[in-house]
C-alpha cells in the first residue's frame, strides 16, 4: 500500500499571453475563493500558491483587507507561499538575480507567517547545475521540479541527491507527469481508472518509495472544494493506496527519511526528453534580455558599490529604492517573461518595468555619488574602482571644462590622458531677474571630453580624487587614419582583401577570416528557433573598410558586412532576395589590455530570421566551456541527432546558454569570448578549425506555432489560438558587444579575470557647474550635510584569488553590507579576515543573512557571504 500525497495548487503565471493586469483581476476572485475554502472546510488541510510571493503582493495591493485572514492561514501552514518572488528563469538572468529573487520571496512570505522551504520550480525551462548551491545558501535542502530530466542518461529514480559543482547536495524530486498531472481530478470511475491510477503506478515505479507525490492543479486554476471527497473516493476505489491532501513540505520530510537509498547526480537538467525545454529561447526578444543585463550590471557593479562606500562614510542612503528596483526586474525574470515567450502587450509591460528600474537605479546613483563628491572642489574628477584589488590601467572618463585643452592631475602631477572625443557645447542662456524685469544673459560655450586616463593603484572598492585643470598644451587626441591595421602590445588586427586577420603578437598565433555573419530563416516561434526546410543560410563574403582611429592609448577599426537577404518567409520560399542586412563592426584595442573589443550595430528590417556572428579559431575541440553561477559548464559538441524524433520532444541541438562567457580550448591554447548580454552560442566543427557561433538575435511573429522542423506537434504555449507578435520581429536598431581573448588556458580563474576586466571597469564622476544634463537628476538642488573632504578612500582590499559576486545592503541589520565572494580556483581559499579587520563586526552568514558557524573557507566553484557592520571596532 502506498500513500499518495496529493498537492492542491495553482500554477500562476503572472503574465504570459495575457498581462499582469489580467492576472490581478483573476487573482482577486481565485485567491479569495482559496482563502474562503481553507477557512470553511476543515478537511481541506492546505493549498499552494505556486511557490512565489509576488502574486501575494499583487493580490494584497488590490485587497489589502484580506491580509490578516491570509496571514492566519500562512502561519498555520494551511496556505503555502514562497520561497520565490517570481519563478525564475535559471539561465538568462544573473546568479545574483536568482539569489535576490529567493531572498525577497522568502522575506515577504515570512512576513506573513511562514515561507515554504521547498525549492519549487514546476515549469522553468531547464535548471542550471549550480541550483543546489543556490538553494543551500538560502537554507533550503531540496528541489521539486519538472523539466529537463532524462531517466536513461542521468538518474534511474525520480528522487535522488543533486550535487552542484560547488559540492552542495540537496534532495531532488522530479514531477514525472508535470505540475498538472491530477488537474481537475474527479471521482468518476472512468477518470480514476484510466487516468489517475495509471499515472500513480508510473510514479511509483520510478520512485520505489511507499509514499509518492502527485500535484493537483494547473495554469490559473481555482481551488476545487470537492477535492477532499474526491480523494476519499479514490482511496476507496483503489483498494490499495491512500490518497490524502498533503503539502510539499510534508513530502520533503519523506525524502529526508529515505535519503540513505538515493543515488547522486551532478550536472544540469536541460534535456528535452519528456518535456520541451526551448533550448534556443536565449535569443528571443533580445531587446529585453539586453536591457535586463545592463540593469543587472549597473546595480551590481556601480549602484551597490557607491551605496556601500556612501554608507561607510556615514551618508544616509534610502536603500528601499534599491529594493524597489530589484523587485521590478525580478518581476520580469519569470520563465515566460524573461524567456520572451509572451504577447506583445505583456512584453510592453516588461520593457516598461525594466525602464522604471533603470531610472530608479540611475537616479539614486546620481544622488549618492553626488553626495560622496559634495566635499570636493569644482573641477575635481573622482574615479571609482568597484574591484576588490587596486586597479592599474586605462579608465574611460567624461570631463567638462571651459578650456579647450585640459590636464588631469594626481598630487600635482599630470597623468597620461588621451582625448577620444571632444564636443563643443552651447552654454545657452540664463535668466536674471533685475529691477527692470527678466534679462537673458549668454553663457559661454564649454567642452565635453571623453578621455582615456592612465591610472595606477586606484584604490580597491573605493575612489581617488583627481584635479582637472586648464592646459595650454594641446591634448593628445585620437586621429583618423586610412590604415587597415590596429594593434597594441598583445594583438594585431588587419583587414586584408575583405577579411579580418588576428595575430597574437606574444606567441605567434594567427587566426584567418576571423569574423563572418550568418543569416538564415527562422520558421520557429517565440519559444524556439527552427530552420525552414530547404533553406540555405546566407553568409557575409567580405568586409568593407569604413574608418580607423589611432592614438597612443587606443586604436579602433570599423568595417561593414552587407548581406542580401529575403524580406520574410514568403519571399524566402519564392527565392526573392529583396533586403539588405547591414552590420557595422567596430573593433578596439586598448593599450595594456589583452582583449579585442567588438561593438556591432544593425538596423533590422527583415522578418522571421536568425542572425549569428561566427568567430573563427585556430582550435579544434569536442567540448564547449561556458560560465554558469560560480562555476564553469562543459558540454559535448555536436551530439548525435539521428532519429531524435523517436526519443525527444524537440531537437536536442547543441545550441547552449552561457552566463556570460564561452570558450574553446586545446592543450596550452584557448579562445575566450565574453559578451554583454549575449547568452546563446554553438560550437561549429570545421575540417581545420572550429568556430564559436554567437546568436545576436532571432525575429519571429508568433507566440506559438504547430509542427516545427525542430519541434514537431502542437504549438507551445496556448496551442489553440494564434497569438501574433509583430514586436518580436525586432524591427529596430540594435547593438551587440563582446570581447575576445587568446590565452594559454581556459581555466575558471582565467575566464573570470577576463570577464572582470571587460565588464567591471572603473567609472568616474566630476563635480562641476558647467553641465547639468549628463546625469538626469543633476539639475535638481539637494542640500547635503557638510562633510570632510577625502581625496582617497578604500572600503577594503582583498588580495586573494577570489571574485566579487556582490556587495549589497543588509536586510536585517542597519548599517551593514553583505559581501559575497566566490572561488574560481581548484583549491579551497580561506578568507583573509585581516583585510576586513577595520569593520566593527565581521560575521559569517548564509544568503538569508542567517549567522553560520564554521571556518571562513570558500570552496572551489562555491561562494561565501560575510556581513560587514560599518564603523570601527570598539577598543
Amino acid at each position: 500500500m502506498a500513500k499518495v500525497h496529493v498537492i492542491p495548487h495553482t500554477h500562476w503565471d503572472r503574465e504570459w499571453y495575457f498581462t499582469q493586469q489580467d492576472s490581478d483581476v483573476l487573482a482577486t476572485y481565485n485567491f479569495t475563493k482559496v482563502i474562503e475554502t481553507l477557512e470553511n472546510t476543515e478537511t481541506y488541510t492546505c493549498y499552494h500558491l505556486d511557490g512565489q510571493s509576488s502574486i501575494v503582493e499583487d493580490y494584497l495591493k488590490v485587497l489589502p483587507y484580506m491580509q490578516e485572514r491570509m496571514a492566519k492561514l500562512v502561519s498555520g501552514k494551511k496556505l503555502f507561499i514562497g520561497p520565490w518572488y517570481t519563478q525564475t528563469d535559471t539561465y538568462n538572468v544573473a546568479v545574483e538575480s536568482i539569489i535576490r529573487n529567493l531572498k525577497y520571496g522568502m522575506h515577504i512570505a515570512e512576513g506573513l507567517g511562514h515561507c515554504m522551504k521547498v525549492g519549487y520550480l514546476p515549469d522553468t525551462f531547464g535548471h542550471n547545475a549550480q541550483m543546489p548551491t543556490i538553494f543551500k545558501g538560502m537554507g533550503i535542502d531540496n528541489i521539486i521540479f519538472w523539466r529537463g530530466i532524462d531517466y536513461d542518461q542521468q538518474v534511474e529514480k525520480s528522487h535522488f541527491f543533486w550535487r552542484s559543482m560547488g559540492g552542495d547536495e540537496i534532495y531532488a524530486y522530479n514531477l514525472v507527469h508535470g505540475y498538472g498531472a491530477a488537474k481537475n481530478i474527479n471521482a468518476t470511475p472512468d477518470h480514476l481508472d484510466k487516468k489517475i491510477f495509471p499515472m500513480v503506478e508510473k510514479i511509483k515505479s520510478l520512485s520505489g518509495l511507499d509514499e509518492v507525490l502527485i500535484p493537483s492543479g494547473g495554469d490559473q486554476v481555482n481551488i476545487d472544494p470537492e477535492l477532499p471527497k474526491t480523494l476519499q473516493a479514490a482511496t476507496e476505489r483503489s483498494g490499495k493506496d491512500v490518497y490524502v491532501i498533503s503539502s510539499m513540505e510534508a513530502f520533503v520530510d519523506v525524502l529526508r527519511e529515505n535519503g540513505h537509498t538515493f543515488e547522486t547526480y551532478q550536472g544540469e537538467f536541460k534535456l528535452p526528453r519528456y518535456t520541451r525545454i526551448h533550448k534556443t529561447i536565449g535569443s528571443v526578444r533580445y531587446d529585453i534580455k539586453k536591457l535586463n543585463f545592463e540593469i543587472e550590471q549597473f546595480l551590481l557593479k556601480k549602484l551597490e558599490v557607491v551605496v556601500a562606500i556612501a554608507k561607510a562614510q556615514g551618508i544616509t542612503v534610502h536603500t528601499e529604492l534599491i529594493d524597489i528596483a530589484w523587485k521590478k526586474i525580478l518581476e520580469c525574470h519569470a520563465h515566460d517573461s524573461m524567456g520572451g515567450c509572451n504577447s506583445d502587450a505583456t512584453n510592453a509591460d516588461i520593457m516598461h518595468r525594466l525602464k522604471q528600474a533603470e531610472e530608479i537605479c540611475h537616479g539614486l546613483y546620481n544622488l549618492v555619488i553626488k553626495e560622496i563628491a559634495s566635499a570636493c572642489n569644482d573641477d575635481e574628477l573622482m574615479l571609482f574602482n568597484g574591484q576588490m584589488t587596486p586597479y592599474n590601467g586605462m579608465v574611460k572618463a567624461v570631463v567638462f571644462s571651459a578650456s579647450e585643452n585640459i590636464a588631469v592631475l594626481e598630487s600635482g602631477l599630470p597623468l597620461p590622458i588621451e582625448v577620444l572625443n571632444k564636443e563643443t557645447l552651447s552654454g545657452g542662456k540664463i535668466i536674471e531677474v533685475t529691477k527692470d524685469g527678466e534679462k537673458e544673459v549668454d553663457v559661454p560655450p564649454y567642452y565635453r571630453f571623453e578621455l582615456n586616463v592612465l591610472v595606477s593603484e586606484l584604490p580597491a572598492m573605493g575612489y581617488r580624487v583627481f584635479e582637472v585643470q586648464a592646459c595650454k598644451q594641446a591634448n593628445m587626441e585620437q586621429v583618423n587614419s586610412e590604415q587597415t591595421v590596429i594593434e597594441n602590445q598583445a594583438l594585431r588586427v588587419s583587414l586584408e582583401q575583405g577579411q579580418l586577420h588576428l595575430e597574437d603578437k606574444l606567441n605567434g598565433r594567427v587566426i584567418e577570416q576571423l569574423l563572418t555573419f550568418e543569416e538564415q530563416a527562422d520558421d520557429g516561434d517565440s519559444y524556439d528557433f527552427s530552420p525552414l526546410e530547404g533553406d540555405t543560410p546566407n553568409y557575409s563574403t567580405s568586409l568593407e573598410w569604413l574608418s580607423c582611429t589611432v592614438g597612443e592609448t587606443q586604436q579602433s577599426l570599423s568595417v561593414r558586412a552587407t548581406l542580401v537577404v529575403p524580406q520574410d518567409l514568403t519571399a524566402r520560399q519564392s527565392g526573392q532576395q529583396n533586403r539588405q542586412a547591414v552590420f557595422d563592426i567596430t573593433m578596439s584595442l586598448v593599450s595594456g589590455e589583452s582583449q579585442l573589443l567588438f561593438d556591432i550595430n544593425t538596423l533590422n528590417n527583415t522578418c522571421d530570421h536568425r542572425v549569428r556572428v561566427l568567430i573563427n579559431s585556430d582550435l579544434q575541440t569536442d567540448t564547449s566551456i561556458s560560465t554558469q553561477p560560480f562555476a564553469l559548464m562543459e558540454r559535448p559538441v555536436a551530439p548525435d541527432l539521428a532519429q531524435w524524433r523517436e526519443k525527444y520532444r524537440e531537437c536536442p541541438v547543441d545550441i547552449e546558454t552561457t552566463d556570460g562567457s564561452v570558450a574553446i580550448a586545446e592543450s596550452e591554447r584557448s579562445l575566450i569570448l565574453t559578451g554583454r548580454g549575449l547568452k546563446e552560442f554553438q560550437i561549429l566543427k570545421g575540417s581545420e578549425s572550429d568556430k564559436i557561433a554567437l546568436t545576436l538575435f532571432k525575429s519571429t511573429g508568433r507566440l506559438g506555432k504547430d509542427d516545427l522542423l525542430w519541434r514537431p506537434g502542437r504549438a507551445s504555449g496556448i496551442n489553440n489560438t494564434v497569438v501574433y507578435t509583430p514586436d518580436a520581429q525586432l524591427q529596430k536598431a540594435m547593438s551587440f558587444s563582446f570581447a575576445l581573448a587568446l590565452c594559454d588556458n581556459a581555466q575558471h580563474k582565467t575566464i573570470r579575470q577576463l570577464e572582470r576586466r571587460y565588464l567591471d571597469q572603473p567609472f568616474g564622476y566630476q563635480k562641476q557647474s558647467l553641465n547639468s544634463f549628463e546625469n538626469r537628476l543633476e539639475r535638481f538642488q539637494v542640500r547635503f550635510e557638510p562633510r570632510q573632504h577625502s581625496s582617497s578612500f578604500s572600503l577594503f582590499s582583498l588580495p586573494q584569488a577570489l571574485e566579487l559576486s556582490s556587495l549589497g545592503h543588509a536586510f536585517y541589520r542597519d548599517n551593514a553590507i553583505i559581501l559575497r565572494v566566490f572561488n574560481p580556483t581548484g583549491s579551497p581559499i580561506e578568507l583573509d579576515l585581516d583585510s576586513l579587520k577595520h569593520f566593527a563586526d565581521v560575521e559569517l552568514v548564509n544568503y538569508r543573512e542567517q549567522p553560520l558557524d564554521g571556518a571562513y573557507i570558500v570552496r572551489p566553484n562555491n561562494s561565501l557571504d560575510v556581513r560587514l557592520t560599518l564603523g570601527h571596532k570598539e577598543k
